[in-house]
């Protein structure tokens, strides 16, 4: 067990927000499913999963469905970690800029997810979880710990080798069908976490770091306007309802 960086809601109320809306959501989730019902799907389908609606006006999704988890340990593995290296950078960077770095890790880790891994799927999978933000901030701190000594604390290097190896595990337990896991967000959100980590903390070609992440994160977010080819927003744009088109 890492030792906890300081934690209190004056000094870290970002990662302390989001953690705790994320374990309400699971709560209630968790109740529901105990007793039988389908408040998880229909929370997912009506508010917050990352669907096709996103190209009708809803660009709310990809973040929210970040909030949303499959079960219980699926939400303690990803609030612990969110705890870990949240407040961490939150000590360091102030709750606005992290505030900020969790919202676009959501956006940049989840779009990939989903234009990619349901280009195809005319019934849309449920994708959840904070994990893609968590490798994301990982990728963060690891770079950063070359110049911020003091990430040494919670991103050792047994830590990498932990996360890591829980990364390449998750692909062969997704490809053995044994469970079905957002490999591409965790990918994309630590190679995000890296090019962010470098922007903010290497101080040699620091702007050519600042000009690539501001691309590459510019060309996924650019999904939310348009992703030809995927069902979800040919289906939208079929049906008139893409959100940039549309005219009052």
């Amino acid at each position: 067990m890492l030792a906890l960086p300081e934690i209190n809601f004056k000094r870290t109320p970002a990662t302390l927000i989001i953690m705790a809306v994320a374990v309400a959501l699971e709560v209630v989730c968790s109740i529901d499913d105990f007793q039988g019902g389908g408040r998880r799907t229909a929370l997912y389908n009506d508010y917050l999963g990352i669907l096709p609606r996103i190209w009708m006006g809803q660009l709310w999704r990809p973040f929210t469905s970040t909030l949303m988890h499959g079960d219980l340990l699926h939400a303690a593995f990803n609030v612990y970690w969110l705890l870990i290296f949240g407040a961490a950078l939150e000590n360091r960077l102030g709750s606005y800029r992290t505030l900020g770095l969790i919202v676009l890790l959501g956006y940049v880790s989840m779009l990939p997810e989903y234009a990619i891994g349901s280009f195809h799927r005319k019934q849309p999978i449920m994708i959840v979880g904070l994990s893609g933000v968590v490798y994301g901030l990982f990728g963060i701190l690891w770079i950063g710990r070359r110049w911020r000594p003091e990430f040494n604390a919670v991103c050792s290097p047994q830590t990498a080798q932990i996360l890591l190896a829980w990364f390449f595990l998750c692909i062969v337990l997704t490809y053995a069908d044994y469970m079905l896991v957002a490999n591409i967000a965790h990918g994309a959100g630590f190679i995000f976490g890296v090019l962010y980590g470098q922007a903010a903390f290497n101080p040699r070609r620091r702007g050519r770091w600042i000009v690539l992440a501001v691309v590459a994160s510019g060309l996924v977010l650019s999904t939310l306007i348009a992703c030809p080819g995927h069902y979800g927003y040919e289906y939208a744009k079929q049906s008139g309802s893409l959100w940039w088109q549309r005219t009052r």
